[in-house]
């Protein structure tokens, strides 16, 4: 299986970089992995046309980046506050579904001022983590641990302790 986690910004925040690193070391046991970071576009306001222009440029980028992986034809998954919530064990199901149909996926977390439209248009499905609101550098973290827990799950490692409370 081939995962990819593309995101604006680095991971600057102290412990964050370990954690990620952490989790990634674990999603490579079951699947390649890589990890792509974009540079974010500065704003230099907040008007609604300053939004849509930086939008699109940051789309542009990510849609362009995003056909020079290998396997391109994986399905986009955005992490996206209006996307559906799943547990655990969902997670591990669309993951072995992505794997059975195009050899994994392509998740990826936006810039502070989310996805243009040509981005959510082409993408397969728009994930949450949840109904808070997350820093993009955390939220990348917990993207990492969640599919680092899925996989565990679908290969019966004892990680993933599902009802056992």
């Amino acid at each position: 299986m081939d995962l990819s986690v593309v995101s604006f910004g680095k991971l600057k925040t102290a412990g964050l970089r370990d954690a990620a690193d952490h989790y990634i070391r674990g999603v490579k046991t079951w699947a390649s992995f890589e990890e792509i970071e974009l540079k974010p576009q500065s704003v230099p306001d907040k008007s609604a046309s300053t939004r849509t222009r930086i939008q699109g440029i940051e789309g542009q980028e990510l849609l362009a980046r995003c056909a020079k992986l290998p396997k391109s034809g994986r399905p986009l998954i955005l992490l996206d506050e209006g996307g559906k919530a799943l547990p655990t064990l969902d997670w591990a199901k669309q993951l072995k579904e992505f794997e059975n149909e195009n050899g994994g996926a392509i998740f990826v977390v936006g810039s502070s001022l989310g996805f243009s439209g040509e981005v959510r248009a082409r993408a397969r499905a728009r994930w949450s983590l949840g109904p808070q609101t997350l820093p993009h550098e955390l939220a990348r973290v917990v993207l990492l641990e969640q599919r680092f827990r899925a996989r565990s799950a679908s290969h019966g490692h004892p990680y993933h302790n599902e009802g056992s409370g």
